[in-house]
């Protein structure tokens, strides 16, 4: 590796490589990131050295840079910004569930514009869950929750909870929710994330599978009845992972909290038994 790789490679890891659970984090302020900028294009103009060094075209198209401006071209953006950015780039998260699936739940989705006001809406049924993978010993009480992630839902309703069902492995549900997207956005900047768990009281429920649905591809129809196959957690790519990163900082901001804790939470099989 390059000392020139290597430096900004540190920098990467400087800015990226946060606990995701340390409550005191801090988010990079404009400031700080212009700061970075400065430092990168010093970097850069002491390795070209006034052309007897690295080629511009080299130092410009080396993929760690191009990554770690990405990165810091996210750090300035509103939570709002780069939740939509998420939905637009996480298009495998269900990748999981095609390795190593853990049951399937059946959802209607529908969605509806009001040809006056441009406001939209969607309206999901669930109608039920079929072969849960999950071993107890006590009593297991399966529900499905539904959430909506999105732009621009700070003040409206983003989850929604199926009852739970006592000891049924392939529970009926048959139960519709109602979400507003509002107009600021079309549908495609939206995605229903979908858990199924078991219900503990008094502490913690427990997942047992989860599913992406994006509403992208359900636009052109304006409908959807399928089964989705349920997967331990989601899959991510770099992108997806920086994003979680930046928000995980972002300790008073509700919806960042919930976002990243929907979207890295993964099922245990510790707690089996």
């Amino acid at each position: 590796m390059s000392t020139y790789h290597f430096l900004v490679q540190l920098i990467t890891f400087w800015c990226l490589q946060q606990d995701m659970n340390q409550e005191d984090a801090k988010n990079l302020s404009p400031r700080q990131c212009a700061v970075l900028d400065s430092a990168l294009d010093t970097i850069k103009q002491y390795f070209h050295a006034g052309g007897n060094g690295l080629k511009k075209t080299f130092l410009e198209k080396s993929p760690d840079l191009q990554s770690l401006k990405y990165a810091l071209s996210l750090y300035t953006q509103t939570t709002d910004t780069l939740i939509k950015t998420f939905v637009q780039t996480q298009t495998q998260q269900d990748q999981p569930s095609v390795d190593d699936p853990q049951g399937e739940v059946s959802i209607q989705v529908d969605l509806f514009t009001h040809p006056g006001t441009g406001e939209h809406k969607v309206t999901v049924k669930v109608v039920a869950a079929n072969d849960l993978k999950w071993q107890t010993t006590g009593m297991f009480r399966p529900f499905v929750e539904v959430n909506l992630i999105g732009p621009h839902l700070s003040d409206k309703r983003r989850k929604h909870s199926t009852k739970s069902k006592s000891n049924n492995w392939s529970p009926k549900y048959n139960e519709t929710f109602h979400f507003i997207l509002g107009n600021e956005d079309e549908p495609d900047a939206f995605e229903l994330h979908i858990c199924v768990k078991d219900y503990c009281f008094a502490r913690e429920d427990r997942l047992i599978g989860v599913a992406v649905m994006q509403l992208r591809d359900i636009v052109e129809a304006g409908s959807c009845a399928c089964w989705c196959a349920l997967g331990r957690n989601v899959h991510l790519d770099e992108t997806g992972w920086t994003i979680l990163r930046i928000l995980s900082q972002r300790s008073n901001d509700e919806v960042a909290k919930e976002f990243v804790k929907l979207k890295s939470e993964t099922r245990s099989d510790m707690e089996l038994g």
